[in-house]
């Protein structure tokens, strides 16, 4: 048996049961006999790895593949996503798209072996509160959808989300045009209250351009690119911030009993995206460095140097669930709670309530005429006509 595939479970000493990583708690926990142990978690510093020797040579990277415990991999037909789970886990339903077409895979998703991870913090019963209190809210949301709320714990699956973390000291070259405003009074005819024509002024605000350039160094350290393409990355990024600081080595303790996701973006490709979040934050930092009122033509070259990465998993929760052919997407942020989800409109109620207060503002337009008060209700008229 290789080591990628040796079994690593934790019975209950005092029952002999399995015990599964219990989010509330933080420890493992027993569901039959309620006894709990902490996970066993080395001292080992978390490492991270040049960037450019693994991009030039990714084979030389110093990373070992699996998640070092017997697990399954199944993959979901409809969306391609693979979602690993403990061996003894039966999985019916994607978490990712809702579709039950998932098969069982041979093998076991060869992912390289993260380096760490944030535990959950929200354990399931705080989820499935926030996914009913979030589904459940507002009146637009159609009836069939407000009914998914009630079956909340088959809905939400908690997910380790992998994720590179890139750092990387940048050092950057701006110019532009900056705008510096200035006044100029100018001369112009109107008329006056008993409408003769008369000469007035005014101020006029100018604008004067002249060439600024610059220089700006910076450093970043853990700029998250989600590892997925199975749940939008807007959508990832609304569930921020994911606290690194918190960041703790990779123990399989953490995973008994919770999925986790292989991942789909490869370190190339994350650092393609990278360079875009990081190059957007070099640009708005310049763009505060040029003087000024105003300014144009930004421009802004950047070369990187020191750059590093690790690959950890974050812990989510998610629910998919489907209406009328569309796939819709809940978020929890698994370690602070933060809330995020699509959710369809019913269109029906909406045009109802627009109809309820154009009824109720005709109404008092029809009052305000009964009562001689024609003032206000040609000012309401106005209102409600644009004119």
């Amino acid at each position: 048996m290789s080591a990628q595939e040796k079994v690593h479970k934790f019975p209950c000493p005092s029952c002999g049961a399995e015990m599964d990583f219990d989010a509330e708690q933080g420890t493992l926990a027993c569901a039959y006999c309620g006894h709990t142990s902490t996970v066993p978690v080395t001292q080992q510093e978390i490492q991270e790895y040049d960037l450019e020797t693994a991009l030039s040579d990714m084979l030389a990277a110093p990373h070992e593949t699996g998640y070092g415990e017997n697990k399954r991999s199944i993959k979901c037909e409809s969306c391609g996503a693979v979602n690993t789970l403990d061996a003894n886990v039966v999985s019916t339903e994607c978490a990712f798209c809702g579709s039950n077409q998932v098969v069982p895979q041979e093998h076991v998703a060869q992912v390289i072996k993260p380096e760490s991870l944030l535990p959950f913090g929200v354990d399931q019963g705080e989820a499935v509160a926030l996914f009913r209190g979030w589904l459940g809210r507002g009146f637009f949301r159609p009836t069939p959808v407000k009914k998914i709320a009630k079956h909340a714990e088959a809905k939400l699956q908690g997910v380790y989300l992998p994720f590179w973390t890139l750092d990387a000291f940048t050092s950057s070259w701006w110019h532009a045009e900056a705008g510096y405003y200035y006044y100029v009074t100018e001369s112009y005819w109107a008329n006056d209250d008993e409408g003769n024509r008369v000469r007035q002024t005014r101020q006029v605000q100018k604008v004067r351009w002249q060439p600024a350039s610059g220089s700006l160094q910076l450093r970043f350290d853990d700029v998250l690119v989600p590892a997925t393409n199975s749940v939008e990355r807007g959508m990832i990024e609304r569930i921020y911030p994911f606290d690194t600081r918190a960041l703790v080595p990779y123990e399989v303790g953490f995973l008994s009993g919770w999925g986790a996701e292989a991942y789909t973006l490869d370190l190339r490709q994350a650092w393609e995206i990278g360079q875009d979040i990081i190059g957007g934050h070099v640009r708005q930092a310049c763009a505060r460095e040029v003087p000024g009122d105003t300014q144009r033509n930004l421009q802004v070259s950047t070369a990187f140097s020191d750059m590093t990465y690790k690959h950890v998993l974050f812990p989510v929760w998610i629910a998919s669930y489907r209406y009328k052919d569309k796939i819709y997407h809940f978020l929890i942020n698994g370690q602070t709670g933060e809330v995020q989800g699509q959710a369809p409109i019913s269109w029906i109620r909406v045009t109802l309530v627009v109809v309820v207060v154009i009824i109720i503002l005709l109404a008092v337009l029809f009052i305000l005429f009964s009562q001689g008060d024609t003032s206000a209700a040609l000012n309401l008229y106005r209102v409600l006509y644009g004119v």
